[in-house]
């Protein structure tokens, strides 16, 4: 019907019940007119949005391992790196000469410890003939472990020395992005310097976004719902979607006590670098298949402070107060999720003019004009 004729018509039959009141008689005021609509069944999508934030996957300090000076960058800032790339090279002069030296007394205890086996084997020769003493095997056996042991400890220091010299490039642990570097060459770095730059892999990211602990389980059903029955689009900040559609990947380990939510992750292809570590993005969590809602107009539906209600019109034009729980908003329509059957009728407008019968839970009838 034509809005304009439906407003006419409302005004109408609003001006038509108070002319007929003045023949009431003694004052008498007629009932209230009201607009209403029936109660219907649409094919209904349901959609819930929320602030979300794009997170990296993986993010890498780099942090020198050695120290020493800084004799070249191998990276510009910015830059998409490969893992195992080189990015600094620390001078390498005394930890060369302190792997040679390692090498050296690897050698020589290698040198220990083959005499000190070699005069082990003659000892137990000469003992198991009678012709050396229990002293001489004690002292060659003793020799033998020294000379071990010598050996064990240098190669355990030629492990560490060489480990420092190949620590002198420092190279990316990881695929990504790199940033800011904060030592130029020329630089003293060491282990307490701290990060020299930072890597964030790129592709994929994370998405990152909270819900009521109550939609979580009673409205999607938790992980199986979630990952099952609803996909996710990501908005980003100019009002663009983002083409590629977030995975579902894990729910927080916890609630958060304070604000009773969970935190849900999605993993999300970057291969473009659209998505930036930090960037905040709106979530749209929409079910893959519509389902039948009762459904009335927006209007019908009063928010309070104790919650969601509607007047429903009973028996004799007696509206009664309907408890709701509500579901999501359309420009047309609000859907009810509990609380209300298709077919009934409910006051769309003039929910103001419904007023309490004095002294009873009951109240004043109305006289019902259909708009919706």
């Amino acid at each position: 019907m034509n809005k304009a004729i439906v407003k006419f018509s409302f005004v109408a039959a609003t001006t038509a019940a108070i002319c007929a009141g003045s023949a009431f008689g003694q004052g008498a005021m007629p009932p209230m007119v009201v607009g209403t609509a029936t109660a219907k069944t649409v094919e209904h999508v349901q959609v819930r949005k929320y602030n979300g934030r794009i997170m990296a996957l993986e993010t890498v300090a780099v942090v020198p391992q050695v120290a020493g000076e800084i004799v070249a960058v191998h990276f510009r800032e910015g830059a998409d790196v490969k893992k195992d790339d080189i990015l600094y090279t620390i001078d390498k002069v005394k930890y060369e000469a302190a792997a040679a030296s390692a090498r050296a007394t690897v050698a020589q205890a290698e040198a220990s410890a083959s005499y000190a086996t070699k005069t082990f084997e003659r000892a137990k020769a000469l003992y198991d003939k009678k012709v050396a003493s229990d002293d001489d095997l004690d002292s060659a056996t003793s020799a033998k472990a020294v000379a071990d042991a010598s050996l064990a400890a240098a190669q355990a220091a030629l492990v560490a020395a060489e480990d420092n010299l190949a620590h002198c490039e420092i190279v990316a642990p990881i695929d990504g992005r790199i940033g800011l570097n904060k030592a130029t060459v020329g630089n003293y770095v060491a282990t307490a310097s701290g990060a020299l730059t930072t890597i964030v892999r790129q592709d994929p990211v994370r998405l990152a976004f909270s819900m009521s602990a109550r939609e979580f389980g009673a409205t999607y059903g938790g992980v199986a719902g979630l990952r099952d029955k609803y996909m996710v689009k990501i908005t980003l900040a100019d009002g663009a979607e983002y083409a590629a559609e977030p995975a579902f990947d894990f729910v927080e380990n916890a609630a958060n006590a304070s604000t009773d939510t969970v935190t849900l992750y999605y993993t999300v292809p970057n291969a473009d670098g659209a998505l930036m570590a930090g960037m905040a993005v709106k979530v749209t969590v929409a079910a893959k298949v519509a389902t039948q809602a009762v459904a009335v107009p927006p209007t019908a539906v009063i928010h309070s402070a104790t919650g969601d209600f509607l007047f429903v019109m009973g028996e004799g034009g007696m509206p009664e107060r309907r408890p709701v729980t509500t579901g999501a908003t359309t420009a047309t329509y609000e859907v009810i999720e509990d609380g209300l059957a298709a077919g009934e009728t409910v006051i769309s407008r003039g929910t103001h003019k419904v007023f309490p019968i004095p002294g009873t839970d009951k109240f004043a009838p109305v006289t019902p004009v259909a708009v919706d």
